[in-house]
Formats: structure tokens, sequence, C-alpha cells
């Protein structure tokens, strides 16, 4: 109940907000500040899920309505070329993951407002037909009916229902720390356990990836397997997370993709070292702030730009979110802070 009254406040806050024009002078900042707006979404979807939040279609919809109205929104491959003028600030549009509800609900919203967009796949993902670890965990957690969840490390996480999203997260910090192996197979077992599927998980096929591209939307990596690249030191591994993913896409695509995107946005320099002697040439981040174009203008190396995770259900706050709101609200609350949830 303190949970729904809070997102009731919360809702009321960013709509009395929004209803006040804030966003435009955050907009004239990022125009005057030089700055490219990258916004990254993972599921469109009415199916509600408390642990991992879908925007619902309808609110994607009128936030993406909005965006063309008061952003230019360019395909990420045209980042090298931003013309410098006085125009509206400049955004880039991005998925991760590659799910089946991208072609069915964001692709006829996208396209219908000439919206372009790049789409970060995992093969591995892709020809097993299996969503990302942490999708996995949150179907078993729906599943579960037992007061505690022994970890890989054999303690007890204790669950109590329903398990909100600042509680499935923090069981994912907890298992970000196990091997990768380890964890999968832990993960495998409890599948097999409680006998779960993953039906409104559904990924896209190589044939929808083929679509999307005829469609003109961009194709990036969003590594191999869906790794914490963060913590691998093996050089071969990085390889197949980052290398052969790029050789995969290209296999059924046609297409080498130019941009990485880091599960998670986890990192280390070795991965960036590997990402940038792949091929690809632009890595992208979840450091939740705006890019600076002049930056962007003067490298020739790989470009390792932040981006911001829209995936609200209030729509209006995600306006606010895309034009600065949020991460200038954090800024002034906590200087030390370098991101923004």
């Amino acid at each position: 109940m303190m949970g729904n009254q809070m997102q009731i406040l919360r809702n009321l806050f960013f709509n009395i907000a929004y209803q006040t024009g804030i966003s435009k002078p955050f907009r004239w900042m990022l125009k005057k500040n030089n700055n490219l707006v990258i916004l990254t979404f993972h599921r469109i979807s009415d199916y509600r899920d408390q642990k991992w939040p879908t925007m619902p279609i309808a609110s994607f919809r009128l936030l993406m309505e909005q965006l063309v109205k008061t952003f230019r929104i360019i395909d990420i491959n045209s980042v090298n070329a931003i013309p410098d003028d006085s125009g509206p600030p400049f955004m880039v549009v991005t998925f991760d993951d590659g799910y089946r509800d991208f072609i069915d609900n964001a692709v006829p919203i996208l396209l219908d407002l000439d919206v372009p967009a790049c789409h970060n796949v995992s093969p591995l993902l892709i020809d097993r037909r299996t969503p990302p670890w942490t999708q996995v965990l949150s179907v078993c957690l729906d599943s579960l009916h037992d007061k505690y969840l022994q970890l890989p490390d054999g303690t007890d996480f204790p669950i109590s229902k329903p398990i909100d999203e600042k509680v499935f997260l923090k069981l994912c910090d907890r298992l970000y720390l196990v091997n990768n192996e380890e964890r999968i197979e832990w993960l495998d077992n409890l599948v097999a356990t409680l006998q779960v599927t993953f039906d409104l998980y559904s990924m896209m096929t190589w044939e929808d990836i083929r679509d999307c591209i005829k469609n003109g939307f961009s194709i990036g990596s969003h590594s191999y397997s869906h790794r914490n690249l963060s913590k691998i030191e093996d050089s071969d591994l990085l390889q197949i997370e980052i290398a052969l993913s790029r050789q995969r896409i290209l296999e059924e695509t046609g297409i080498a993709p130019s941009v990485f995107s880091f599960p998670s946005g986890l990192y280390n320099d070795k991965s960036l070292k590997v990402v940038e002697e792949s091929g690809y040439s632009i890595a992208l981040l979840c450091d939740e702030k705006p890019a600076n174009i002049g930056i962007i203008n003067d490298s020739d190396a790989l470009l390792c730009l932040p981006r911001i995770l829209i995936d609200r259900a209030n729509w209006k706050e995600e306006v606010l979110r895309s034009s600065g709101f949020h991460y200038h609200l954090k800024r002034i609350t906590n200087p030390k802070s370098k991101s923004i949830g």
C-alpha cells in the first residue's frame, strides 16, 4: 500500500512539473551545452512486471509523439555528422536485448512517426530464444512460494511477496558477483524445478532482425551472451563476447554492426579495448547523462557514449527525464554523484 501511495505522489509531482512547461528550459540547456541525448528502452508492453518494469504501449506512443516535436531524432550512425545550428537538440533512440515486443509494439509507432532507432541484440539469446538471465530470474520469482531463495553460494535470500523493483535489483546485484557459468547452471536448475516458461518474454528471430534492417533500423551488438563484461579478464572469452558477437550478426544480416552496447553498462578497460579492436566505432554505456557533441566531433577513437534509461509508465516523467530534468536534479541534490538512477 505504501508503495502505491508513493507512486501516486511521484506521478502527481511529475505531472505538475510537466504541465508547468519546465522541460523547455532544460532542453534549452541541452542545446546551449552542445549536448546529445541518447535514450535506451528495453520492453514496450502492456504486461505489468513490478520487478522489471515495461513501458506500456500507449505511454511509448505519447512519449515519442512529444519527443519528435521537441528534439531532432537521428540515427546513431550519424552522430559524427551533427550540424552546428540553432535548431532543437539532437536525440538518438536505442533498444537493448532483442525482445519480440519491439517488433509487435514499438516498430509500428516508430515507423508511423518516422523515428530511427538502433536495437542491440545478443546472438546467443536470439539463437536460444531465451531472455537475459535477469528476466529469467524475474519469471522464476513469480513462481517461487518459499520464503527464502538459496543462492549459488549457499546463503538464503529472504523473499517476501510481492517482490518490488528495489528488492529485485538487490538480488541481481548479489548474483552479478557469481561466476557466469555457475549462475547459468543455478538458474537452469531453478527453471527446471519451478517448471517455468517464457511465453510472455519471447525474443526476436534472425528473420525479425533482418526485417528491422529492411525497415531502416540499425542493429548493434549487446555482447554474445549478455555477460557482465566488467568481470572478465580472459582474452579468449572477451573475444567471444565482443568479436564473435559482431561476426554472428554479420553472418545473419550481412551488416557488421558499428555499435556495441555493454550489458547493464558494465565494462572495464580491457573490454573497452577489445570493443575498439573488434571494429566497433561506438560503445554505449549507462551513465544516465547527455553526451557532448563537441567531444564526439573531436574524437577519432572509439566513441564511449552515455545513455539515459527510459522505462517508467508515466510518459510525462520520461519527457522530463529525456530533457535532462532528472540529471540536473540529481546533480543539485547529490553533487558528488556521477550518474542518476
